[in-house]
């Protein structure tokens, strides 16, 4: 329930970091790794079902690239897929918990500027980092963004993996020290595409976490609950789910529920690689 979630981060001592996925941008138009796959799938005359990554990995026997799907090989990545006018209300509303004191760190797979923007629209001052040099020497005092797989218009942070589903050094240590510092939320990220997120999320042995769910989650997804046995909320999308939650911490709604009854889910909580 999403007044648990609530609840339990209210009673945080200090503020907590939030990971937010693709689901975040996804209302923006900005496509995830599963829409992606799916669209492939539906050209071929295939159902992904709830977790396309697990399909892709099925049909083809490798991992999808969602740099190449969407790139052309470059450090840089198309303006018309990524810059886009106006936040979400799941960018506005995560923003608007870091004005109130509730966000600091905030982790995110996408490569998208939405969420700088709406941390300018609500007048937060932050930091953000997505180049390795940056990364080394952040600060986690408090709000900074950290991008994890780079910016739209620079993603060569993707060379520095040693190898394959992997991060550098410097982000694995970066990762322990939010995990093991700061209880989590979780938003708009399904887990399937991120293997060396989700393993730093489950060596984690300190923290609370809680997840806001859209749809079924995903078997990477049930992995880590399993592990880290998070609060989990299920939503109708991260839009619904995160402008739910922030009414009830930040007191606009004292009735604040998630919206209409949840239909088909406008977001399957995919991270910005799916």
């Amino acid at each position: 329930m999403i007044e648990e979630v609530a609840a339990g981060i209210r009673s945080a001592t200090r503020p907590i970091a939030v990971l937010a996925g693709s689901g975040v941008s996804q209302s923006a138009g900005v496509p995830t790794g599963q829409d992606l796959l799916r669209e492939l799938a539906r050209r071929r005359g295939a159902d992904a079902g709830h977790d396309p990554v697990a399909w892709y990995l099925g049909s083809l026997d490798t991992f999808p690239d969602y740099f190449g799907m969407v790139g052309d090989g470059t450090d840089a990545l198309p303006d018309p897929i990524f810059d886009r006018p106006s936040a979400t209300p799941a960018h506005r509303a995560i923003a608007g918990l870091a004005a109130a004191g509730l966000v600091g760190p905030i982790l995110t797979t996408n490569l998208d500027r939405l969420l700088e923007r709406a941390l300018h629209e609500a007048g937060v001052p932050f930091d953000v980092a997505y180049e390795l040099d940056t990364l080394t020497r952040v600060s986690l005092d408090g709000v900074v963004l950290l991008k994890l797989h780079g910016d739209y218009q620079d993603i060569g942070i993707r060379h520095t993996a040693p190898v394959t589903h992997a991060y550098h050094r410097v982000i694995d240590d970066l990762l322990d020290r939010v995990f093991a510092g700061f209880d989590l939320l979780v938003c708009g990220w399904s887990a399937s595409w991120d293997v060396p997120l989700r393993r730093a999320l489950c060596r984690a042995v300190h923290g609370r976490v809680w997840w806001l769910q859209c749809g079924e989650p995903s078997e990477a997804a049930r992995r880590i609950f399993t592990v880290r046995r998070p609060t989990v909320a299920r939503v109708p999308g991260s839009d619904e789910g995160l402008t739910a939650l922030s009414a009830l911490l930040l007191g606009t709604d004292r009735d604040a529920r998630c919206g209409p009854a949840p239909g088909p889910a406008p977001d399957s909580g995919s991270a910005d690689h799916g």
